[in-house]
């Protein structure tokens, strides 16, 4: 008869009970004691801290209390006034004074026939109407090249008196428009008186 040895995994436990566990120490396993901070950290880690609160309170301010831009002064220094040589001073004298002559002779001679037309057909009538509106249009364009025709270099008396005259023809045209006859003849007679002057001061005739 054949006999087979026995496995260590199939024979039983071995004689006397199991192993005994290890001993335990008395008292619980070990507690870890928390290393104590040095100084050095402290002192790192307020400084730390004061520094971020004081950029909070800085970008609080400048919330705040936004920074006012830089104001640049410029100095501006107003030109000098413009001097005229008598030679332009006399050349815009005669512009301006014979430009005025057309333009009055002009209005003049419009308003001439206007005036006879309402003579002869009535105030009212269509050739009178048609000769007033002719006479508008003139006044208005005849004033227009007058203007233009007055440069900076013009004597200030006679740009004055061109100015004034100009003034009356337009009051004249607008009471004319209105109606108001009075008023228009008023300022005609006005503008005839100013005429006189301005003849002897452009030494005109």
């Amino acid at each position: 008869m054949t006999t087979y040895a026995t496995t260590t995994a199939q024979q039983g436990p071995p004689l006397g009970g199991p192993p005994a566990p290890p001993p335990r120490i008395a008292g619980g396993p070990p507690t870890r004691r928390t290393p104590r901070p040095r100084p050095a950290g402290i002192i790192a880690a307020a400084t730390a801290f004061v520094i971020a609160a004081g950029a909070t309170v800085a970008t609080a301010a400048a919330l705040v209390s936004p920074v006012t831009p830089a104001q640049h002064t410029v100095n501006v220094v107003p030109p000098a006034p413009v001097r005229y040589g008598d030679t332009e001073i006399e050349a815009a004298k005669q512009s301006a004074c014979l430009t005025w002559d057309i333009s009055a002779r002009t209005i003049a001679s419009v308003g001439k026939t206007r005036a006879t037309l309402g003579e002869n057909t009535g105030g009212s009538s269509n050739d009178t109407e048609e000769a007033r509106a002719v006479e508008k249009r003139t006044v208005v364009a005849e004033l227009q090249f007058l203007r233009n025709q007055i440069a900076p270099a013009t004597p200030a008396r006679i740009r004055y008196l061109i100015d004034d005259w100009m003034a009356l023809q337009i009051d004249s045209m607008h009471s004319a428009v209105v109606r108001d006859w009075k008023a228009s003849n008023a300022a005609t007679d006005k503008g005839n008186d100013l005429v006189d002057v301005i003849v002897p001061a452009c030494g005109l005739r």
